[in-house]
């Protein structure tokens, strides 16, 4: 069975955007959890972040990652162009097969369920609790809070958020919105432990968070 370290570098070779010490702490973060535990991705594009979260939980020896994605490339406008490039760069073809022969090659079919849609759309059959979410999809504000507020109800008191892209610096327009979350939504009292490694915040949900949120300020 491989390393955490060998996942860590396999992920590294797929096409994407989670890198170094941000890679290395969301495949801790997914090792941390307890057995069997529930990942849900919102965004798994190629399966840079997949290999990471499935690969820690085949070196622990449980668990289930559910990457959900409608892989069609579509998301923000400003990342619209990007996706469309790499997968031109691969030959073009399908999306989620490009996806699916990645994890193969990994050795992690079985630690994988895919789930061909979007956010809100697959979250309304949803109803498993989950102890780490990862919010790694459409970075529009709109589409970022819709997959925020469709999954975070899931998410176990305790459970990990995690979401990417979203240090301190100028966005393109329309494309701030994991940032505005953070911003907005992660901190006390719904979420604690929130730190920022890298270009990713991660924070744990609290156990009580029946205080209604004050609005966070501005980006």
């Amino acid at each position: 069975m491989a390393n955490l370290q060998e996942y860590i570098h396999r992920s590294s070779m797929i096409p994407g955007w989670t890198r170094n010490e941000d890679a290395e702490e969301l495949a801790r973060a997914s090792f941390s959890l307890s057995r069997d535990a529930i990942i849900v991705e919102i965004g798994a594009f190629l399966g840079c972040c997949t290999v990471l979260l499935a690969g820690a939980r085949c070196v622990q020896g449980s668990g289930e990652v559910h990457s959900v994605d409608p892989f069609d490339c579509s998301g923000d406008a400003f990342s619209l162009p990007y996706y469309q490039d790499i997968v031109a760069s691969l030959g073009g073809g399908s999306l989620r097969d490009h996806f699916e022969a990645n994890i193969q090659r990994a050795g992690l079919s079985d630690w994988v369920q895919v789930h061909h849609g979007r956010a809100a759309g697959v979250a309304a059959t949803w109803k498993v609790p989950i102890g780490l979410l990862l919010l790694d999809g459409d970075q529009s504000p709109r589409g970022a809070r819709e997959a925020f507020d469709s999954w975070v109800p899931f998410l176990k008191p305790g459970g990990i958020i995690v979401l990417r892209n979203t240090k301190p610096r100028e966005y393109a327009e329309g494309h701030d919105g994991h940032r505005r979350l953070v911003v907005e939504q992660i901190f006390p009292p719904r979420f604690t432990d929130v730190r920022l490694v890298g270009a990713t915040t991660f924070a744990r949900k609290a156990a009580d968070h029946s205080h209604h949120l004050k609005p966070g300020p501005s980006v």
